[in-house]
């Protein structure tokens, strides 16, 4: 136990982007936060003079969601956001083994797309997109006053039954895609979806399904530097409130006294910080093996064992030549091998040219990163071996797509092997390896896959598996719901109303 140095109202560990949107809003309402990084990567690296990614930037909603917008505008982000996102146009190309299609925000070449690649599905693919459209509208309220989910108490409970009853009104039943018959119709719909969700069977969970399609017909967006810049905002804006970012600093121990955290060890510090609430802002066991035994119990391992991660997304990056790109060739591509299968594995992988997004002054005209990314199964990437057996199946598959690839690429680079210090031999990379969690809880339409609240009455999950089957904008409901059980549990001094 190191020397106690100081105390904050809010500490959070890791730099998942849920946790850094929350420790905005906490520090910006006059909380005290203190941010340690706990390993936490850059999503952006530089190889050989190359810009590759760790994982795909997959980046909706700027404008279309309430809740992006909302969140932007109560941090006063609304200015350096005004010229940041660009729309990419095309948005993306679905490129199955007999059908080609290109996403465009232009209704008619979607339209012209539909009816040259599905003639006798087309009506029934546009009828079912305008109604995804028409509820769109209704769901964005709803989720802005989203309760914690799973609820807890009676209250919460039936407040949850009156949103989980407008929600399914919206989005019924089981298959989103039951009025669409084809295997290749269904498999346009979903291959994109299944990235933007993490989940292999999208269509399995309609509110989700709908809410990210709609995002996605409306546009994917171009933000320079991607991931990266988004959390350097909000971190930003965590340092210009009076909060305290410790990027290089690690989580050693979490003591605890009668049922709660009271404060957490510096790992190789001789100090102690108090803390009120405690924030896992990364994968929840790495937190989970830092408790005292008795508060990790049996049955709460038990319980994340059940929502445990589904897939780990593989990212390979390619350096090559430009001129080696095929020519027309979208910025997001998605590549199916086999409609029928299941949607993850090399099965489905998703192509992006330039990941890293950086500024267009300083794209090389010449020289070219494609980075290849594939969700594969969550029990495999247990070993080196494994994950370079990936890499290659996914390298097979995009040369078949690109067969002239090889005469062009410079260099790869797997960004989850890295170099053993101690034995110099290859190891993975954990912190760049992100785990992806598309089994929801039963009974929460795919808004949940792990919740915000744990057993720990002054511990919150706001890792990415706390955005659900949401993605990108899961991220930032996740923020706004925990910041209402931080307003409740922790109420500021100056807002007590003090009865005699």
């Amino acid at each position: 136990m190191g020397e106690l140095k100081s105390s904050y109202d809010v500490v959070i560990v890791g730099t998942d982007l849920p946790a850094l949107i929350f420790g905005a809003l906490a520090a910006k309402n006059g909380y005290r936060v203190l941010l340690l990084g706990h390993g936490g990567r850059n999503n952006v690296y530089e190889e050989d003079g190359f810009r590759f990614v760790r994982r795909p930037n997959l980046m909706y909603g700027f404008t279309e969601s309430q809740s992006i917008s909302e969140i932007f505008r109560e941090l006063a982000l609304l200015p350096e956001m005004r010229n940041r996102p660009r729309q990419i146009d095309p948005i993306c190309s679905v490129v199955m083994p007999e059908k080609r299609l290109q996403i465009s925000h232009v209704r008619d070449a979607l339209t012209h797309e539909l009816v040259r690649e599905f003639p006798g599905q087309a009506g029934q693919i546009e009828n079912l997109l305008h109604n995804f459209f028409e509820n769109d509208s209704q769901i964005d309220p709803i989720l802005r006053g989203l309760c914690p989910v799973p609820p807890n108490g009676i209250s919460g409970y039936f407040k949850w039954r009156g949103i989980w009853k407008n929600l399914l009104s919206l989005a019924p039943g089981d298959d989103a895609l039951e009025p669409v018959g084809a295997t290749d119709a269904r498999t346009f719909l979903s291959a994109p979806t299944a990235f933007l969700t993490g989940c292999a069977e999208p269509w399995a969970f309609p509110l989700a399904f709908s809410r990210t399609t709609n995002h996605l017909l409306r546009g994917l967006y171009h933000v320079e530097w991607g991931l990266d810049s988004l959390k350097a905002l909000f971190l930003n804006r965590i340092e210009g409130n009076s909060g305290t970012v410790r990027a290089a600093d690690f989580v050693d121990v979490v003591q605890a006294r009668r049922s709660r955290i009271h404060e957490i060890d510096v790992q190789g510090r001789n100090e102690s910080i108090g803390a009120s609430l405690l924030v896992a802002g990364t994968d929840l066991e790495n937190i989970i093996e830092r408790l005292p035994e008795k508060m990790a119990g049996r049955r709460w391992r038990q319980r994340l064992q059940e929502t445990a991660a589904t897939h780990a997304m593989v990212t390979l990056n390619i350096g090559m030549a430009r001129k080696g790109l095929p020519e027309g060739m979208a910025r997001n591509v998605f590549l199916v091998q086999t409609p029928e299968a299941s949607l993850d594995g090399d099965n489905l992988l998703m192509l992006q040219v330039d990941p890293a997004m950086e500024p267009a002054d300083s794209t090389d005209p010449d020289r070219a990163v494609l980075s290849v990314s594939g969700m594969m199964p969550a029990t495999d990437p247990e070993s080196v071996e494994n994950v370079e057996r990936f890499c290659s199946q996914m390298m097979s598959r995009v040369k078949a797509f690109m067969p002239f690839l090889d005469r062009h690429v410079f260099v790869t680079s797997i960004p989850s092997i890295t170099l053993n210090p101690r034995t110099g031999k290859d190891m993975i990379d954990r912190m760049s390896l992100p785990m992806i969690y598309g089994k929801p809880i039963p009974g929460t339409l795919g808004l949940v896959s792990r919740p915000i609240r744990t057993p720990v009455a002054n511990l919150l999950n706001l890792g990415d598996s706390a955005a659900g089957l949401m993605g990108f904008e899961g991220a930032f409901t996740a923020a706004q719901v925990a910041f209402g059980m931080l307003k409740k549990q922790l109420p500021k001094k100056d807002v007590i109303q003090h009865s005699r």
